[in-house]
């Protein structure tokens, strides 16, 4: 579902640009070809991935493997796969209806995944404080204490002072 990844793109901090999704049949050549042109002309004038949204290297890092690592769980799969077989049953392929349920199915795991992932990547640096965690993500505390009291239930992370950090294997 391109809605889908739309969202993640989204969450990321890329532009929608970067993805597209056409059509063309094997008698199409010249579309084919028109599409592929049209869109190599669009990556161009976007540039290196990063540099039209703003993101420096280290947090583009940091958002790419946080959407790789939410691409690979079997929850945000099974979330999919429910998705598509309530689509079909209902068979409402409209635009609206997609972007309706992926809101509403999808869109609240996406964000959730996507922050415990980068919160647990830069905690995995060492020490780190809320602000640092704030800026670094794009969340808001609202989006990050949860993750880290929940971090915390699991023994995962805990705080010191100001900061949080990974807790030590015993």
């Amino acid at each position: 579902m391109a809605e889908a990844t739309k969202r993640i793109l989204e969450f990321v901090g890329l532009k929608l640009e970067r993805f597209r999704i056409d059509w063309a049949s094997a008698a199409e050549a010249p579309l084919f070809v028109k599409i592929v042109t049209d869109f190599t002309e669009t990556i161009k004038k976007l540039g290196p991935l990063g540099e039209a949204e703003g993101l420096g290297r280290e947090i583009l890092k940091l958002r790419l493997e946080a959407a790789r690592e939410l691409a690979s769980k079997s929850r945000f799969r099974a979330a999919y796969g429910n998705l598509a077989r309530e689509l079909k049953k209902a068979g409402d392929y409209s635009p609206e209806g997609i972007s309706s349920r992926v809101e509403q199915k999808l869109v609240p795991l996406i964000k959730k995944e996507l922050l415990e992932a980068e919160v647990r990547s830069l905690l995995s640096q060492g020490p780190v404080s809320i602000d640092t965690l704030l800026q670094k993500t794009g969340a808001t505390h609202e989006d990050i204490v949860p993750i880290l009291e929940a971090l915390s239930k699991k023994g995962k992370v805990e705080k010191q002072g100001d900061l949080w950090q990974p807790r030590e294997k015993e």
